[in-house]
């Protein structure tokens, strides 16, 4: 019975954004639209396109219909997703992270990251960017605990008066991302660190441009602190490019 209400609700929302959408009411059109849901969650994502790129993006929710427009322009890429019980009730949180890339280029792009919790009904949506680096070639993969979501930043932080390295011959920093109740956030998983610490070692040993490789040196005394439970440094704080653009409650 659920199900079907879900159903029928979500059919409603796409009848009304064929409505703010004229254009995408024909039969002919139906491909143009999107749409993104996660089982058991009160919100929907619709994406109008035209050849794959967005041209209009929707965020539905029990707070009402918010226009999304920092991913206008880009292509929809991919999505994760992270159920977490961060509030203190019994029901399933989330963390939903949804990846979107520059027409014609997966190396540029951003993230949405979206959280809500159940105890107080509330919804946080926030961007960050995407950027190709060496961790999308090298072969080996993070475990991270039930709730924990990663962000790869496209950047090293920049130390001191060395160069701030980026890009597919970088491994960047990597975030641990948790949904707490003030909404999705950096929050050191030691034990991910652990295996950051591990991985970066191998690969500042092999590195042959030497600035770099002091960059790396640096980036392990970070995660050897932060595998100890140890504050992140101010210039891991300040690489941290995470911008809230909605904040949604309801009742």
């Amino acid at each position: 019975m659920r199900s079907r209400l879900s159903r029928i609700v979500t059919f409603a929302f796409i009848l009304a954004v064929c409505a703010l959408f004229p254009g995408l009411q024909s039969p002919a059109r139906a491909q143009d639209l999107k749409v993104l849901s996660v089982p058991g969650h009160p919100v929907t994502m619709v994406l109008a396109t035209s050849e794959g790129v967005i041209i209009s993006a929707l965020l539905r929710s029990p707070a009402g219909i918010q226009k999304i427009l920092p991913i206008e322009g880009f292509v929809f890429a991919g999505e994760s997703v992270v159920e977490p019980y961060a509030d203190g009730d019994f029901g399933k949180d989330l963390l939903w992270t949804i990846t979107f890339t520059k027409p014609g280029d997966r190396s540029r792009g951003l993230y949405l990251w979206i959280g809500v919790t159940t105890q107080i009904p509330r919804a946080w949506v926030i961007i960050s960017p995407l950027g190709q680096t060496y961790w999308d070639t090298i072969p080996v993969k993070l475990y991270a605990p039930r709730g924990t979501a990663l962000f790869v930043s496209p950047n090293l932080p920049a130390y001191g008066d060395l160069p701030q390295f980026g890009g597919s011959r970088t491994l960047t920093f990597v975030y641990t991302i948790s949904l707490t109740q003030e909404g999705p956030n950096f929050q050191v998983i030691p034990e991910v660190y652990r295996q950051l610490h591990k991985i970066t070692a191998m690969v500042r040993d092999a590195e042959q441009i030497p600035e770099r490789k002091e960059a790396y040196s640096r980036l392990l005394t970070d995660y050897e602190s932060l595998s100890r439970g140890g504050k992140p440094s101010t210039e891991v704080i300040q690489n941290f490019t995470w911008k809230r653009i909605l904040n949604l409650d309801w009742k």
